[in-house]
C-alpha cells in the first residue's frame, strides 16, 4: 500500500513513521498543521513556528499514478525541487516540508526512481584537488518483486559518518593509516555491505586493491574490474542492485564467481579529472541492497578521498623529492671534493680554474698532480652526458687519472693507460681530455690530446691567440678503443705566454630565445684579446675570469645547457726575480 515514511523532525533524526495514502481514485491526502474538524488535514505535522500552513500540502491519485501539490506559504520541496503545480511523485522520492522530510513508499511502481535532479548540483563544488568531472548514477534494478530489505541508516548518523571522514582526510597526508580508518567509517555506514575496497591504479593503468575490509574473514578479497574499469572509463558513479543478473555489464559470470549482489562504486580523480582509483562496496546478500541515497552519499566520500589521495600523493614525492635533492646536494659536495681545493703555487706561474655544471652535478673536470721532478700535471676532461651517470664517471676518471699520471712517466703513454683502464670500465661512454704536463724549471709543456678541443696558447711576443697543438696530433677521446698510441707536442712558454684549455659548454653556451646563438670561438677569443681599443691584463686569472664573464654576459641568464670547466695558467715574472725551485698546491681555488 502507498505511504509516506517520515524519516526526519525538526528536532533531527525522527523515529520512523508510517502514514498510509487514502485510497480510491478520487482520494487525496491532506499535510498540514490543522488538527480539528472540518479541515483536519490527514497528516498533521507542527514545528511549533507556524512555518507549515494549516493545509500545506495534497497527494492525490489519477491512472494509476500519484501527484504532489504545494499549498503553503513557504513552499514543499520535491528531491531538493520546489514543486510548482500538481507534479508526479514516484517510488523513493523525498519529500520535504519546512523541517519535516518524508519518503514516498510505493512498492507496486515498476520504475525504478531516478536520481533527484539536482543531484550534480548538491555535491561539493570543483575546488583545489576535486575531480571535475561528471559522476552520473547508472541504476539496474532487478528482481523487483523480491523483497526490498534495505537496512537504513538514519541522516544523523550519515551526518556523524560524513563529519568524520572529513575530518579524517583534512588531518592526515599518509594513505596508509587513513585507508583503512576511512573503510572502518564507511562500514559503520553502510550497514548492509558486505566488502569495501579502495582500489588504485598504478602507472602502468592496472587496477590493485590499495585497501580492503569484509564483515568476515572467509569473504574473497577480489573484486570486479568490469565494474571498476566501467566506472572510471566513464567517470560515473555505478549502482545496481543486482550485479550478477545486470546484462549490461556483460560479465555476469564473473560477477557471480565473486557472489556479488548490490555494489557500488565511485571514481577517484585529480584536481584535471584524471582518474586514480575507486571506491567499491558491494554486498553478497540478496536482501541487503544499496540505494541512490546511500550512493549520494558515498559520492561526496569519493569527491573528499580524490582530494586526500591526490595531497597525499604530492606529499609522498614531495618527500621524495627532498630527500633526492639532499642526495644531490650530498654528491654535488662530494664531486667537488674530487676537483682541486687549491691552485698550485709555482714561482713564476699563475694559475685559474673555473667549474660549472649544467645541473647540480656534472660530468667535467678538471686536477692539478704535482709529478715526480718538479714537474705539474695540468688535466681537464668531459665526461659523455650530463647529471648523476657522468658525475660517477668524472669521479672514476679522478681516480684512474691520478693513478696513470703518477705511474707513468711518459705523459702520451700516461694518456694511454689511462685510455684502457676506461675503456674496461665505462660501457658505451666516452670521455674527452687534455692532458699538459709543466716543466717550471725548462718552461716546457707537453701536450696530450684526447679527442678534446685543442689548448690554445697566447703568445705574448705577436699578441696572438692561436691553437697549441695541430689536430693531426689529436688522438680519439678515451674509452673508444682500447690500446690506441696517443702522440703528444712539447712547447716551450715565453715571459706572458699562457694556455687555455676548456670544456664545450663555453663553446656552445647559448644566448637567450628559442634560436640561440652558440657563444663559439671567435667570441673566445674577442674575450682572450679584447677589442683592441684599451689595453687589458694578459695575465692567466684575467684572461680565465674575462672568458667566464663573457660567457655569462652572452647567456643572459639562461640555463646552461652543458657543464663548464676552464683552467688557464701562464709564465710571469717570478716574484723574486730567480728561477722555479717547485710545485705546491696550497693557494685557494677560486670561487666556481
Amino acid at each position: 500500500m502507498p505511504n509516506l515514511i517520515l524519516i526526519k523532525s525538526p528536532g533531527g533524526t525522527a523515529t520512523p513513521q508510517t502514514f498510509p495514502l487514502n485510497a480510491g481514485l478520487a482520494s487525496k491526502t491532506s499535510i498540514g498543521r490543522q488538527k480539528t474538524p472540518p479541515d483536519e488535514c490527514d497528516i498533521v505535522i507542527d514545528d511549533g513556528k507556524q512555518a507549515i500552513s494549516r493545509k500545506h500540502a495534497v497527494i492525490s491519485q489519477g491512472q494509476g499514478k500519484f501527484y504532489l501539490e504545494s499549498l503553503g506559504r513557504n513552499g514543499t520541496l520535491l528531491n531538493n525541487k520546489l514543486v510548482e503545480g500538481k507534479v508526479p511523485i514516484k517510488h523513493e522520492d523525498r519529500l520535504k516540508i519546512c523541517d519535516f522530510l518524508f519518503r514516498f513508499h510505493d512498492e507496486t511502481q515498476v520504475a525504478p526512481a531516478p536520481l533527484p535532479a539536482n543531484f550534480l548540483s548538491n555535491l561539493p563544488e570543483p575546488g583545489a584537488g576535486e575531480a571535475t568531472g561528471e559522476m552520473t548514477t547508472i541504476q539496474h534494478t532487478v528482481n523487483r518483486n523480491a523483497a526490498q530489505q534495505f537496512l537504513e541508516v538514519q541522516p544523523t548518523e550519515r551526518l556523524r559518518a560524513l563529519l568524520e571522514i572529513s575530518t579524517s582526510l583534512s588531518r592526515m597526508l599518509e594513505l596508509e593509516p587513513l585507508l583503512p580508518q576511512i573503510l572502518e567509517t564507511l562500514f559503520g555506514v553502510f550497514k548492509q555491505a558486505d566488502r569495501c575496497f579502495v582500489i588504485m591504479l598504478d602507472d602502468a593503468g592496472r587496477l590493485y586493491s590499495k585497501a580492503f575490509k569484509a564483515r568476515r574473514s572467509t569473504m574473497d578479497d577480489r573484486f570486479s574490474k568490469t565494474i571498476v574499469r566501467r566506472c572510471l572509463e566513464q567517470m560515473q558513479a555505478y549502482l545496481s542492485e543486482d550485479a550478477s543478473s545486470d546484462a549490461a555489464l556483460g560479465a555476469a559470470q564473473s560477477i557471480a564467481e565473486f557472489r556479488i549482489r548490490s555494489v557500488m562504486c565511485v571514481p577517484l580523480s585529480t584536481s584535471d579529472g584524471k582518474p586514480i582509483g575507486a571506491l567499491q562496496l558491494d554486498t553478497q546478500d540478496i536482501t541487503k541492497k544499496f540505494r541512490e541515497d546511500d550512493l549520494k552519499l558515498l559520492t561526496i566520500v569519493g569527491n573528499l578521498a580524490s582530494v586526500a589521495v591526490e595531497n597525499a600523493q604530492v606529499h609522498a614525492m614531495l618527500i621524495t623529492r627532498e630527500k633526492a635533492q639532499r642526495e644531490i646536494e650530498l654528491a654535488k659536495q662530494v664531486q667537488l671534493g674530487f676537483l682541486p681545493q687549491t691552485l698550485p703555487q709555482v714561482p713564476g706561474y699563475e694559475f685559474f680554474g673555473f667549474y660549472s655544471a649544467a645541473q647540480t652535478i656534472g660530468g667535467d673536470y678538471y686536477d692539478f698532480i704535482p709529478l715526480p721532478g718538479n714537474r705539474l700535471a695540468v688535466v681537464l676532461g668531459d665526461v659523455a652526458g650530463k647529471g648523476v651517470p657522468a658525475a660517477l664517471l668524472m669521479a672514476k676518471l679522478s681516480a684512474e687519472a691520478r693513478f696513470s699520471m703518477l705511474t707513468e712517466p711518459e705523459p702520451h703513454k700516461a694518456i694511454g693507460v689511462l685510455n684502457n683502464q676506461l675503456f674496461r670500465g665505462i660501457g658505451d661512454r666516452f670521455v674527452t681530455l687534455a692532458a699538459l704536463v709543466l716543466d717550471p724549471v725548462m718552461h716546457r709543456v707537453t701536450i696530450v690530446n684526447a679527442g678534446h678541443l685543442n689548448p690554445m696558447r697566447y703568445g705574448s711576443a705577436n699578441a696572438d691567440f692561436l691553437e697549441a697543438i695541430d689536430t693531426e696530433k689529436t688522438g680519439l677521446p678515451l674509452g673508444v678503443m682500447e690500446s690506441f698510441d696517443y702522440d703528444c707536442v712539447t712547447v716551450t712558454l715565453e715571459p706572458n705566454d699562457s694556455l687555455l684549455i676548456f670544456t664545450d659548454g663555453v663553446t656552445d653556451a647559448l644566448s637567450p630565445g628559442e634560436n640561440g646563438e652558440s657563444f663559439e670561438m671567435e667570441r673566445v677569443t674577442k674575450a682572450v684579446l679584447g677589442d683592441g681599443a684599451i689595453t687589458v691584463d694578459m695575465r692567466p686569472k684575467a684572461i680565465g675570469e674575462r672568458v667566464v664573464a663573457a660567457v655569462r654576459k652572452h647567456a643572459a641568464g639562461r640555463a646552461q645547457n652543458d657543464d663548464i670547466a676552464l683552467v688557464c695558467f701562464g709564465r710571469v715574472d717570478s716574484p723574486s726575480g730567480g728561477p722555479a725551485t717547485g710545485v705546491k698546491l696550497n693557494a685557494p681555488r677560486p670561487a666556481t
